[in-house]
């Protein structure tokens, strides 16, 4: 007896909704904390397409790595210097002055990046963004049954396909 290959349209559907509304409340709450400096952060969050395995259905959510530094409030590590164009404009969004000693804000910038990488970084406090997105999309989307309907449309479906193919089953 073969198996026939089972397919979550309607739940891969309803989660990739889902995963979106993520990355959408993610943003707000790097707006809402004060993190979405540049953009960049923001921008890099980006919703994978689905994958079925024989266990689950994953739906990865990616960002840039300092994603997780902004989160928890972990420090950067000496030795790798972020990009003075960025530190540029941190600098011109904060409004900082720049000190008399450089001539311009890109210099002062070089300088601020190449103290990181030097000394390293710590952030001041953690900016939680990744968990009350997650939490606030639980309750906007797992209580509303949108996903147990979805669940439900495909299991309906994988038995009628089986049924329909099983021979002897249904005047097979």
């Amino acid at each position: 007896m073969s198996t026939i290959p089972v397919a979550y349209l309607a739940t891969t559907e309803e989660l990739t909704l889902i995963a979106d509304a993520y990355r959408e409340e993610a943003i707000i709450k790097l707006t809402q904390n004060g993190s979405n400096v540049t953009g960049r952060l923001a921008a890099s969050i980006r919703v994978q397409p689905a994958r079925v395995t024989e266990t689950s259905i994953v739906i990865p959510v990616t960002m840039l790595k300092y994603g997780e530094y902004v989160d928890d409030g972990a420090e950067r590590g000496r030795g790798k210097r972020p990009p003075v164009r960025d530190i540029v404009q941190w600098i011109k969004q904060k409004r900082i002055s720049v000190p008399k000693q450089f001539k311009n804000v890109e210099q002062f910038a070089f300088a601020i990046s190449f103290n990181i990488g030097k000394s390293g970084q710590r952030f001041k406090r953690a900016r939680p963004f990744i968990q009350p997105a997650l939490n606030s999309v639980q309750e906007q989307y797992f209580n509303s049954g949108k996903l147990s309907s979805a669940v439900a449309i495909d299991l309906n479906n994988n038995i009628q396909l089986n049924i329909d193919k099983t021979p002897g089953l249904n005047g097979n």
